[in-house]
């Protein structure tokens, strides 16, 4: 458990306080189990439990295991976006159609059950290009993909394992390869950040050398991680790249998954929140990046985090370890300045 501070601002947190939420697994989730109904309560991410918590913004990730049939199931997470706005439009709108200001106005109202803006990213650039296919028609498919689902937020090269683009994060020494590279290159000026949470820790210090060698604009953050000091696991980040992200004005995403936290004790999330905020330096980069995703038990979060609907809860324990500035940017500030910054040029 994490020592109280000497001085603290008790919050009265009401559940109105907006969310801003870095990824969850919903597509996924409706591309790929039978009968998946995005209403129901099965996915701690679904569209009731979203605006329970109220969740007003909530990136949607496309992932896809690299192998066969990577690229089809992109596309039909793709798809599972636009059938979301279309035929869930009492409860998500698009991004796109709002822009940063206008979310911005959203995020200050204070209506129960407000419509969940919804924005996708990649997790795992096998999804548009597989191991097999040509580099440009994997571009090629990646454009159309953005037509479907326009704007897309962040693209991670991996995922767990190593593909083509560099190392996963069980990929141990694997670092950037020439098509992660040439991704990279393709991403500069396009307002898509590079996401490095599934990365190994040689791909992500690879990336960043890369970005810096060749000036290239590619925002970073890191969607859905924790800290490795905090709870050594792969999939935290070790310190010296969490201070790049953030050095860089990025943002961290702190993962609800109970893998990553500490398995044991769930009060370890408040560990991870303070740790970033306080040792890190990071009060304009840490965010929610729950990562929600289908599970037939509920084994894989703890239930005081099993679901969207569980924000508020969170939050009224996060403000008695945080300033309420810290808190706010915590629950969607920090969001809300990157993407103002992403699409407008305000910093």
């Amino acid at each position: 458990m994490i020592a109280e501070p000497e001085h603290r601002d008790f919050l009265a947190v009401t559940d109105l306080l907006p969310v801003m939420d870095l990824h969850c697994d919903l597509l996924a989730y409706m591309a790929n189990i039978d009968g998946a109904d995005p209403m129901s309560s099965e996915i701690g991410c679904a569209l009731p439990l979203l605006q329970a918590g109220n969740v007003r913004f909530q990136t949607l990730a496309i992932f896809a295991i690299t192998g066969e049939g990577s690229v089809e199931s992109g596309i039909a997470q793709a798809a599972a976006f636009e059938e979301l706005l279309e035929e869930y439009s009492d409860s998500v709108q698009p991004f796109d159609s709002m822009g940063v200001s206008d979310l911005a106005d959203t995020l200050d109202n204070d209506d129960a059950g407000s419509r969940v803006t919804i924005i996708t990213a990649i997790e795992n650039a096998s999804a548009f290009c597989s191991e097999d296919d040509d580099i440009d028609d994997g571009f090629d498919t990646l454009e159309t993909m953005i037509t479907m689902t326009a704007p897309l937020l962040y693209i991670s090269l991996t995922h767990n394992e190593e593909n083509r683009f560099g190392g996963g994060n069980f990929s141990d020494n694997v670092g950037l390869k020439p098509d992660g590279e040439v991704l990279l290159e393709f991403l500069s000026g396009r307002n898509v950040a590079v996401d490095l949470s599934h990365t190994s820790d040689a791909l992500a210090r690879d990336i960043l050398e890369y970005l810096d060698a060749r000036r290239l604009d590619v925002p970073v953050i890191a969607s859905h991680s924790n800290f490795r000091t905090v709870y050594d696991h792969v999939r935290n980040l070790p310190d010296d790249i969490a201070k790049e992200i953030i050095a860089r004005g990025g943002l961290i995403g702190i993962n609800f998954c109970r893998e990553f936290l500490d398995d044991e004790d769930s009060d370890v999330l408040i560990d991870h929140i303070v740790y970033g905020i306080e040792e890190l330096g990071g009060s304009s980069a840490i965010a929610f990046g729950s990562d929600f995703f289908y599970t037939p038990d509920d084994s894989e979060f703890f239930y005081e985090h099993r679901s969207a609907a569980q924000f508020p809860t969170i939050l009224h324990t996060c403000a008695l370890h945080l300033r309420s500035d810290e808190l706010h940017n915590l629950a969607f500030g920090n969001v809300r300045r990157f993407l103002r910054r992403l699409w407008e040029g305000d910093g």
